[in-house]
């Protein structure tokens, strides 16, 4: 079983140790990082020398999740430049906090001409997939240097994001030929997209980091066990062979995030037995 971790953030006014306290109060051995607020471009030294000393001190892995609106396929060659100088500032910090991953959504359609993501062409849409893949082909060696998992995230296959389907997500990682990059299943965006199955079939071994959440109505990063997550059909990420380390629930909405916390934390253990740790 992977090591759970919880996000550092939940409401955008809370301290940096609020949910830092709650992981080490209740036996949770990572955090993820909400790279919205706590990056490389907004925390300070400071902070970073707290967050430290929380790993040393309490064994605790500090993750990265990456600008969730970062366009790393943007037709803007400066938007594309900022965005790739961003992360490597952000893939020093991670190790700098001794962490392991970093995780990238591949983003929407980013055109300074288009009015909306959804406005532009499937021509441009295969620009921006090039665009991604030049991307991750410049952070891979990155990576590799400093040791960090870059895991690049299943969104939706919507109008408008860059990638369509498993198979275009497991393309890009193929391109960049590193063992540092590979992918995060969210469970929640599969069960509001094309499923759990056909991601583990499609993804397979890439897979190298999750996101846990359920869905209710089409509404994701709801408590675990409270909508339609199969555990059973999640159980191949859970249990196999793959290279999974860590599985971050991303739970936790106001305002019982952190009973909501703790019980997704006790239907995984009580599913999947007591190495949910």
């Amino acid at each position: 079983m992977p090591t759970l971790a919880i996000t550092s953030l939940i409401r955008d006014e809370d301290p940096l140790n609020r949910m830092i306290d709650f992981a080490i109060g209740n036996g949770f051995k990572a955090v993820e990082l909400n790279g919205r607020h706590h990056c490389a471009e907004k925390l300070s030294q400071e902070d970073l020398n707290y967050l430290r000393g929380v790993a040393d001190a309490h064994g605790i892995t500090i993750n990265l999740h990456y600008n969730h609106g970062a366009m790393p396929g943007s037709h803007s060659a400066s938007v594309w430049q900022e965005t790739l100088e961003s992360l490597k500032r952000n893939l020093e910090m991670t190790k700098n906090l001794g962490g392991k991953v970093v995780v990238l959504h591949p983003g929407k359609i980013d055109v300074p001409t288009l009015a909306a993501p959804e406005d532009g062409s499937e021509l441009i849409r295969r620009e921006a997939i090039r665009n991604l893949k030049r991307f991750v082909g410049e952070v891979a060696p990155v990576a590799e240097e400093l040791g960090i998992n870059v895991c690049i995230e299943n969104l939706f296959h919507d109008p408008g994001y860059v990638l369509q389907s498993y198979e275009e997500l497991a393309s890009v990682i193929d391109d960049a030929d590193s063992p540092n990059v590979g992918a995060t299943v969210d469970v929640g965006h599969c069960n509001r997209g094309d499923g759990i199955t056909d991601a583990i079939r499609d993804l397979g071994s890439r897979v190298r980091h999750l996101h846990l959440n359920d869905v209710i109505d089409g509404v994701d990063h709801l408590e675990i066990g409270t909508g339609i997550l199969d555990l059973d059909e999640m159980e191949p990420l859970i249990s196999s062979g793959l290279d999974i380390d860590f599985a971050t629930l991303e739970v936790g909405k106001p305002p019982d995030s952190e009973g909501i916390m703790l019980r997704s934390r006790e239907v995984l253990r009580n599913r999947y037995g007591a190495d949910v740790d």
